[in-house]
């Protein structure tokens, strides 16, 4: 992703990319108040550049650094949101789908999700003066993740199937267990085992 060098850049990247990022996340959650003061200095930076003639080059680095950082903590949340759609998607039985391979696959990304969002966190720890950016960079690729497991996993269209599929096994378990239980109660019932008495009464003077 180019560095904005003017204005106009800068906010071509929040329009194109901030904006875009953080309302995804705002319709299903309430925005941290972090994103929101990451936000307000973004932009604190650039009426300077009017108000006490700071150079443009200096307020957009400035604002584009804070508009970063607040990017940081959206891709936390999209993180947090795939962990919990992936523990709903356990739910379900979906190794039905694709003879294993949805299943497969599906773990895999989920693996590597997690693994390139923890490396980005200890990016973010880095005593650098760029530890932002590398950070950034990194969470490019978690977040890139975390839409390919919402689109191919988490919204499949193999899903209700597996569902459909899941739900007939467990009535046909559910009606098993019934009948099974049923047929247990007649044979331990007094009269059934008064039969079975009587049987053996027999049986023994037989045997001897």
């Amino acid at each position: 992703m180019n560095k904005p060098q003017t204005l106009p850049d800068l906010f071509r990247f929040y329009f194109e990319f901030i904006k875009p990022l953080y309302a995804a996340v705002q319709a299903e959650n309430e925005l941290p108040h972090e994103i929101l003061f990451e936000i307000n200095a973004a932009f604190d930076h650039i009426s300077r550049h009017w108000t006490y003639n700071e150079p443009e080059a200096q307020v957009v680095e400035k604002a584009y650094s804070h508009l970063k950082r607040s990017a940081l903590d959206v891709f936390k949340i999209f993180v947090k949101n795939t962990v919990d759609k992936y523990g709903e998607l356990q739910k379900i039985d979906t190794s039905l789908i694709d003879n294993g391979e949805f299943d497969k696959q599906m773990h895999l990304l989920i693996s590597e999700m997690k693994k390139e969002a923890s490396d980005a966190r200890c990016a973010e720890g880095v005593p650098s003066n760029n530890h932002v950016d590398e950070a950034f960079d990194r969470w490019i690729s978690v977040l890139q993740k975390c839409q390919r497991f919402e689109r191919e996993f988490f919204l499949s269209p193999h899903l209700p199937w597996a569902q459909r599929k899941a739900r007939i096994f467990n009535t046909k378990s559910f009606i098993l267990a019934i009948v099974a239980s049923l047929i247990a109660g007649v044979l331990i019932s007094p009269a059934v085992l008064g039969f079975f008495r009587w049987l053996m009464s027999f049986a023994i003077p037989l045997q001897q």
